[in-house]
């Protein structure tokens, strides 16, 4: 799929990263400008004020959005929150250090004449730290509009779901156009408070002696940023605005994810008036999702039993490593008021895979006994999830030469070029196939089942009963060869999860018609 036909979609990425960051920039620059001045005057708050904006401005940007989504949740207000605690530092710091090099022989001046505390800020402080405050803006704005990129991972949209999309899916496509878009945005913006600097431009205006060229200097683009502004406001309210009739559908940062929030999503389109917002991508994947939906920032999304059973409620496996089903649904709905709407019909559980060349093995226990000359690579949470690797290494004495922990979407790509000789996959992984993988018997019967189901909030169905009735019509309707399939579409041959879930559709009325 080529750039026009996504036009739509990148210009609804373009809208929500404009107002995401320019919401930040405003409230960065009226905080952060306020900080600095409260610093300078008061050197007691100074001690501890500057300390702190220093102490949160090392804590690692992605990590600082986990942390507020049990306070905040996902979505806008946890990304202005993390964007504004971000963007005070160069603020804070220019605003305080242009007020502190203002000469005292001006100040004891202006004093010596009479003028007020007031009348000094207003005539001598103002105007001289103006320069050093401009030059921290345009840092900070460079800054959030590359952080913004990153408020995709919780689902506060921009243009970085473009660049996450692109690498959960493997289209190279999408991933050169967000990070264009990206830096086309900070390049403008840069200039844009460059103007500003121009000539003295601004202190010129606020001091009332600007020229015509000065003036228009200033009017001009932020005339165009307003404009910009007000029409992405306006585009974007009929689609992403949470009222009555709209509901929240959610997926994690996979290409099955992707397709599976599609199905979902225009399966209730396509049959009624409900407005579908679309949560796509969402980084940390259930650790993030789950408490979303119990907090009504997400309605529906599709999760794994065996996920669901051994990280969600934290349960053990029961002897033969199979979950029942309506036990799950029933603690689901008794605890969280979540409901499991059947389930799709596919097993996408765990394995691990090697190079067809090794055709002296073939179950886990024989990669065991030889994987002292193998590099295994996996997932981040792979390493961390008590049914993963600190399971399995109980289970098989696994001692690989090394361990390579890697984004999920990156994996294969490392598997290709050499740089792992084993890999955790999912059996319905398209890459599995593309690839000419071998998935190796797990002959202890370690991973449990990871069936596929819709999960919704009780509150949404009792509020929309029909959609119930509509993705209840969606049980074992996929097979794991189907969902490989399907996969396959979109990783191998780049079409987009939307339209795969289309044809998919499609098919299955065709299908039922015929019966």
């Amino acid at each position: 799929m080529d750039f026009w036909e996504r036009r739509l979609y990148y210009l609804q990425l373009l809208a929500e990263h404009l107002l995401l960051s320019l919401g930040s920039l405003l409230a960065v620059t009226f905080l952060g400008i306020l900080i600095g001045i409260f610093v300078f005057y008061s050197s007691k708050s100074r001690k501890i004020i500057l300390p702190l904006i220093n102490f949160l401005y090392t804590i690692p940007s992605i990590a600082m959005f986990g942390l507020l989504i049990p306070l905040v949740g996902i979505g806008l207000k946890n990304a202005l929150i993390v964007l504004i605690i971000y963007g005070l530092l160069p603020i804070v710091r220019s605003a305080f250090s242009g007020l502190k090099e203002v000469p005292t022989q001006l100040v004891e001046a202006a004093q010596g004449l009479g003028s007020t505390p007031i009348q000094v800020f207003k005539n001598i402080y103002f105007p001289l730290a103006l320069p050093s405050i401009l030059s921290g803006l345009r840092i900070t704005v460079v800054m959030i509009v590359s952080l913004t990129g990153l408020a995709a991972l919780i689902g506060a949209g921009g243009l970085g779901q473009a660049i996450f999309r692109g690498l959960n899916t493997m289209n190279t496509g999408l991933i050169v156009t967000g990070s264009l878009g990206i830096s086309l945005f900070a390049i403008l913006g840069d200039q844009w408070i460059g103007q500003f600097e121009k000539d003295e431009s601004l202190l010129r205006v606020i001091s009332r002696n600007a020229t015509k060229r000065q003036r228009n200097r200033i009017i001009f683009p932020s005339i165009v940023v307003l404009i910009l502004s007000i029409a992405a406001v306006i585009y974007l309210n009929p689609l992403n605005s949470k009222n009555s009739d709209s509901l929240v559908v959610a997926s994690k940062p996979t290409s099955e994810q992707f397709i599976l929030g599609e199905i979902i999503a225009q399966t209730i389109e396509d049959n009624t008036d409900i407005i579908v917002v679309r949560k796509f991508g969402i980084g940390g994947g259930t650790t993030n999702i789950h408490p979303a939906m119990i907090s009504g920032d997400l309605d529906i999304y599709v999760e794994y039993t065996g996920t669901a059973w051994l990280n969600v409620l934290e349960e053990k496996l029961p002897p033969n490593n199979q979950i029942k089903f309506e036990n799950l649904n029933t603690i689901y709905q008794e605890k969280f008021k979540l409901k499991w709407l059947g389930l799709l019909g596919f097993n996408n559980t765990y394995g691990l895979a090697i190079s067809k060349s090794h055709t002296q093995i073939s179950t886990y226990s024989e990669l065991a006994e030889k994987c002292s000359d193998f590099t295994f690579g996996a997932e981040f949470d792979f390493f961390e999830r008590s049914d993963a690797f600190p399971g399995l290494k109980e289970k098989y004495p696994f001692q690989f030469k090394k361990l390579e922990e890697m984004d999920i979407n990156l994996r294969y790509q490392a598997f290709e070029q050499g740089k792992i000789d084993a890999v955790d996959v999912f059996t319905t992984d398209a890459q599995i196939k593309n690839l000419n993988l071998k998935v190796l018997k797990d002959d202890k019967n370690y991973f449990p089942s990871y069936e596929a189901g819709i999960v919704a909030r009780q509150e949404i169905l009792e509020k929309h009963p029909e959609i119930e009735k509509l993705l209840f019509n969606l049980k074992d309707k996929i097979s794991t060869e189907k969902m490989q399939e399907l996969n396959y579409a979109v990783e191998v041959e780049k079409k987009s999860p939307a339209e795969v879930a289309k044809n998919f559709l499609n098919n299955l009325k065709n299908e039922d018609e015929r019966k």
